[in-house]
């Protein structure tokens, strides 16, 4: 059964639309330049719609970290002018951290000379200034978020240093230890003169909030114990800072001091310390620079495409070379990508740094088209008139091209719906472009043989080879063949020459081997050794994005996260975890703390948690040791009004809210400490802790700054199989629908899934893991990969009663040099990736390669093998006309003609003979019967490369008919069609 009703009606369109053009040309270039130009006004906004590539894009838009953030914030929002209290910050924004490491001796930071380097350094960036409105300069203190000094450490460093009038209530967020020690070194109480004993430093020590002690151990890296469990010393340190960021000027303000900073720190000079640093910004502006070095590639990238197409579109022939279809087709391509974005810019899409990817892609991959309208236009005979002829090429090559827009706008179309908010600009960035007109125009051109640069007119030295006494019928078929036959291989020649080599390549020898038993055989073991190893790299391939890979690999962050994952990865940053809904709980006869007790147990005896920060604990013990006994009756008043009332405890405000009423305890929070939470394990740490949560007898919540990171691995695998299955469905059925052949409708879908398949498998081999990077390109391989073999697939579908080995050679011969064409074209423009020293990049770049060598394989390689194996259509065999039909005709289809074209010779012999001249625009004198009959010669030997090439009548069964009829159908289809319009009218007479 032939699906082939849509399929004639695409043609069908497309022969009705194509005499459109060639009638009316320029306006169908210059209305898409129009429209272009109209279009490219919405550039001016792209730095203004440029997304910058924070984390936050890489988080699923679905996921359950947002909520629970968002649920967080709602309950317990920090605004900057709040007093900053490290441990319950949950907002990373605008904050960061300097690693300080010591280069002389044993490393240890905690010496004085060490820790003067510290201070000096801090105070120079201390200094740095940044300029706001009306030229006003603002230093770290003017922006900084403050935290709050305890008065008793506030009164004993003012009494130590003797000028109490300098007393502060707040300070700008660093280092704890930083502040002491400048205060000690500024009243000449420094460690190495010896003059603070150690009542007074414990003194010191004490006056901190417990909250600050907490933070000064977590600000110390690598830390080095006594004999007596004492600290000794510390290999890092940590110097963080946050920045006031609740208005846009304040954003704007810190965004400036944070990239100062990045160009400060690593030209700052000394001997005795190092640095590493990392910003909120870090991460964006290597996105700014990402995007830099990929917009300076476009040109080149441009220019090569350009010189590669003209290349491939050229011939060794002045008349059938096709370089202004080249460039046409190539400066289509960019006008798509400067109108799509254009479009989408001006209806207020913003653009991230991977939607600038897409153009080098669709430089590459906008030429296909060009490629396949071009060798379908070659594979045909020169002798076909104009119209007819450009007809043909767009019934048939705009149905193939048509499955391939389509799949490739399905597959973009599901990338758009993907969960990941930085691929969506991306996927909706693919547009494409067409230039059927410049194909027109350069077609007319080589059909009147002009020049290809110049359009002047070719002068060809053609030797005479058949004298004018060949005109009179009583030649002979033996002049037709030892006089005529220089014609005949002349015209053979101009035929090849107006078709690439691969072509011929494609369809003698390299289709010859393809059907040696052997080669297959060996071909199909390689495939299943493909399948295997593709199966083994699917089962260990690597999920997730990892914060180093949006960095290039000169990067300051690089050196500042792989510092922090080895010496301050013990203690990390803080677990959230809030009970809420309590004032509707019923605790039946358990105390009320009781029960919130053993919750917070639960938290605190895990491989990735320690010891928490928990209110009820320390008012519990604080209630202890004042003898102050707490019932249910008098827990809320005793909570309200005396323990949060303690300027010690002040930060416990934060964890504590209460019902309308102000009677009953509406949500707690407690603050766990993480350890040994890393890449390789942040995606089984949120597991695990969400699951206490889930199992709770509370409703609890819980978050972390690394669940949103953390997301990505749990989303990218499901998205990316879901996001493949919608699009390979989709596919399928365009398949289904547009490729008229059951055997094509079968290996189609099969080949989309071998090449998915192999993509997975061989990013694990090439050390390239699944994240949004490789998803997006996947969900464009559905598209992609179906292009080559759907190009295949429609060639080898064509036509009715042809063999399966021939139906491989037509469609080798058509579509095999535009598979590789089109594949070379799209690795030389992603090629220019290779440059950018950039993970993400990179992973494009090398899924790229992976997405078009495995489909072009599997096109020229594996897709033939399987559709001439297993081929359902019977060949049928010529028979005998049956008795009593006296049209000669049976129930079979035969392949070919009845004839060789020795037995046919006689009929077109006839037509020779009985060839007289009414009417010719040209000479007499040049034109013969006797080259009629070497063009019939030609297309009858062509006839099995091209089966249905020209369809004017010859869908009848061509079964054994009689040479009279056989004859008559030569002369019916043949000649009004290729002679006449060339040539002139000639009669015919048996």
């Amino acid at each position: 059964m032939r699906l082939d009703f849509v399929q004639k009606r695409i043609s069908q369109f497309f022969e009705h639309y194509i005499i459109l053009i060639i009638r009316y040309p320029w306006p169908f270039i210059l209305i898409p330049v129009a429209v272009t130009t109209v279009l490219c006004t919405g550039l001016q906004y792209q730095q203004d719609a440029y997304l910058k590539d924070e984390l936050d894009q890489y988080v699923p838009i679905d996921a359950l970290a947002r909520r629970e953030l968002q649920q967080l914030d709602e309950l317990f929002h920090i605004d900057d002018l709040d007093p900053f209290y490290a441990t319950r910050r949950y907002d990373i924004k605008r904050m960061g951290y300097i690693i300080v490491r010591s280069t002389i001796d044993d490393g240890n930071v905690l010496k004085p000379v060490v820790l003067d380097a510290v201070l000096q350094l801090w105070n120079v960036i201390q200094r740095i200034k940044v300029e706001g409105l009306n030229n006003t300069s603002f230093d770290y203190a003017s922006i900084c978020v403050k935290f709050p000094i305890s008065p008793v450490f506030d009164e004993i460093v003012a009494d130590i240093l003797m000028h109490k009038s300098s007393r502060l209530q707040e300070k700008c967020v660093s280092n704890p230890l930083i502040a002491a020690f400048k205060m000690l070194l500024n009243g000449d109480l420094s460690p190495e003169n010896g003059t603070v004993d150690k009542t007074l430093l414990k003194l010191v020590a004490n006056s901190f909030s417990s909250d600050l002690l907490t933070s000064v151990c977590s600000l110390l890296g690598g830390i080095i114990f006594d004999e007596k469990h004492q600290i000794s010393g510390a290999k890092a340190m940590m110097l963080p800072y946050a920045l006031r960021h609740s208005s846009v000027f304040q954003d704007s303000l810190a965004e400036k001091w944070e990239l100062k900073l990045a160009d400060f720190l690593p030209q700052y000079a000394s001997n005795i310390i190092k640095t590493s640093l990392w910003t909120y910004e870090t991460i964006a502006a290597e996105s700014i620079h990402g995007r830099e070095q990929l917009m300076k590639m476009l040109f080149p990238c441009f220019l090569t495409i350009l010189l590669y197409t003209v290349v491939c579109c050229c011939l060794p022939s002045w008349i059938y070379s096709r370089p202004w279809l080249a460039a046409g087709g190539v400066i289509s391509a960019a006008s798509a990508v400067i109108s799509a974005i254009g479009l989408l810019l001006l209806l207020g899409y913003h653009i991230t740094s991977v939607a600038y990817l897409m153009p080098f892609i669709i430089f590459s991959v906008g030429v296909d088209n060009v490629f396949i309208t071009l060798s379908t236009w070659r594979s045909m005979p020169l002798i076909a008139p104009f119209e007819f002829r450009m007809k043909k090429v767009f019934s048939d090559a705009t149905v193939s091209i048509t499955v391939t827009s389509f799949t490739d706008l399905i597959s973009f179309t599901v990338g758009c719906f993907a969960p990941f908010q930085s691929v969506r600009p991306g996927m909706l960035n693919k547009a494409k472009d067409s230039s059927q007109s410049i194909l027109v125009l350069t077609s007319k051109r080589e059909f009147t043989e002009r020049h290809c640069l110049t359009f002047r007119k070719v002068k060809k030295y053609q030797k005479k080879t058949c004298s004018s006494m060949n005109v009179y019928p009583e030649v002979s078929l033996y002049k037709i063949h030892t006089v005529c036959w220089p014609a005949v291989k002349e015209h053979r020649e101009t035929i090849s020459n107006c078709n690439h080599l691969l072509a011929n390549f494609f369809r003698t020898t390299y289709s010859d081997w393809l059907l040696k038993p052997l080669i297959r055989l060996t071909i199909l073991l390689l495939f299943i050794l493909y399948l295997i190893t593709s199966i083994w790299g699917c089962m260990h391939v690597k999920l997730g994005l990892e914060p180093n890979d949006l960095l290039s690999v000169n990067s300051y962050g690089r050196e500042a996260i792989s510092v922090m994952e080895k010496y301050f990865s013990d203690y990390g940053s803080y677990l959230h975890v809030w009970m809420y809904d309590l004032s509707k709980m019923n605790f039946s006869n358990r105390q009320f703390w009781t029960v919130l007790e053993d919750e917070i147990a639960l938290y605190e005896y895990t491989e990735y948690t320690g010891p928490s920060d928990s209110w009820l604990r320390t008012m519990r013990q604080y209630f202890e040791k004042s003898n102050i006994e707490i019932t249910s009756n008098n827990f809320v008043y005793v909570l309200k009004n005396i323990f949060l009332s303690q300027p010690q405890f002040a930060r416990y405000k934060r964890d504590i809210l209460f019902d309308s009423t102000g009677k009953l305890l509406e949500v707690s929070r407690i603050l766990v400490q993480l350890r040994h939470v890393g890449t390789c394990n942040q995606s089984r740490a949120m597991r695990i802790l969400r699951n206490i949560a889930k199992s709770s007898s509370i409703k609890t919540g819980v978050y972390a700054d690394f669940f949103q990171f953390a997301e990505q691995y749990n989303a990218v695998l499901p998205a990316t199989l879901s996001t493949i299955a919608i699009a390979s469905l989709a596919v399928i059925i365009v398949s289904l629908v547009l490729i008229p052949k059951r055997i094509a409708l079968l290996w189609v879908p099969i080949s989309i899934v071998s090449v998915n398949l192999g993509i997975l498998g061989f990013m694990t081999i090439w050390n390239v893991r699944l994240d949004f990077v490789s998803m997006i390109t996947i969900v464009m391989s559905v598209g992609f990969c179906v292009d080559f073999a759907s190009h295949l697939a429609f060639n080898f579908a064509k036509g009715k009663g042809i063999r399966s080995s021939d139906r491989m050679r037509n469609a080798l011969y058509n579509v095999g040099v535009p598979i590789v064409q089109s594949a070379s074209s799209t690795i030389i423009g992603v090629s220019f990736l290779i440059s950018i020293d950039n993970y993400v990049f990179r992973s494009f770049l090398k899924t790229i390669i992976l997405v078009i060598t495995i489909g072009a394989l599997h096109s020229l390689l594996i897709l033939p093998i399987f559709l001439t194996l297993f081929n359902s259509e019977e060949e049928t065999k010529y028979a005998e006309p049956e008795k009593g039909n006296s049209s000669g005709r049976t129930k079979k289809t035969a392949v070919k003609s009845p004839f060789t074209w020795s037995e046919a010779s006689s009929s077109i012999e006839k037509i020779s003979k009985g060839a007289k001249h009414i009417k010719n625009n040209r000479k007499t004198n040049q034109m013969t019967p006797n080259l009629d009959a070497a063009m019939l010669q030609t297309y009858w030997n062509d006839r099995c490369y091209y089966p249905n090439a020209y369809e004017i009548n010859w869908n009848r069964e061509w079964t054994s008919v009689s040479q009279e009829e056989f004859t008559k159908r030569i002369y019916s289809n043949f000649y009004p069609f290729f002679i006449a319009p060339r040539y002139g009218t000639i009669t015919y007479s048996l």
